[in-house]
């Protein structure tokens, strides 16, 4: 089992950065190797993710869903995969709630989320977990900020 505990800060204010986290079409482009797919009739999107570890890339078939709770800019995403070679199983479900910032201005992102990995590659997965999330935690939160700069913009 896999635990994420992460806060993103971002200097936009709360409404904005709701607005983006709760459309999944604009969180999918802040996160690099990530496509969506159709929203299918059970509620749950097709997605693709495609993750480096070290020399090693993997790309995954996903199906997730996002339920959102407006009044309190919080959501949760329960989400299952495997690998392109069907070897490596995910199942994941993250808590996400958007918060003024304590320093004033701006936001944070306040992730809890449980991943478990089970297959053939799970022991490389477990085992660059931390490394590949802080990785992809950057690269989401530049996007995100560069995204809400560019609507504060418009």
């Amino acid at each position: 089992m896999i635990e994420v505990n992460e806060q993103i800060d971002v200097p936009s204010d709360p409404q904005a950065v709701w607005k983006v986290l709760s459309d999944p079409h604009a969180v999918v482009e802040c996160v690099p190797g990530a496509s969506l797919g159709e929203l299918q009739e059970d509620g749950y999107y097709d997605a693709g993710l495609l993750v480096k570890f070290g020399p090693a890339k993997v790309t995954f078939k996903a199906r997730f869903m996002l339920e959102l709770d407006e009044p309190t800019m919080s959501g949760t995403v329960t989400s299952r995969g495997k690998d392109n070679q069907g070897g490596t199983r995910i199942r994941a479900t993250m808590k996400f709630k958007v918060v003024a910032a304590e320093a004033g201005t701006g936001s944070a992102i306040l992730i809890d989320s449980n991943v478990e990995v089970s297959g053939r590659l799970s022991m490389v997965v477990e085992s660059g977990a931390s490394l590949v999330v802080g990785r992809m935690t950057k690269e989401f939160t530049e996007r995100l900020v560069a995204r809400l700069a560019g609507a504060a913009a418009a």
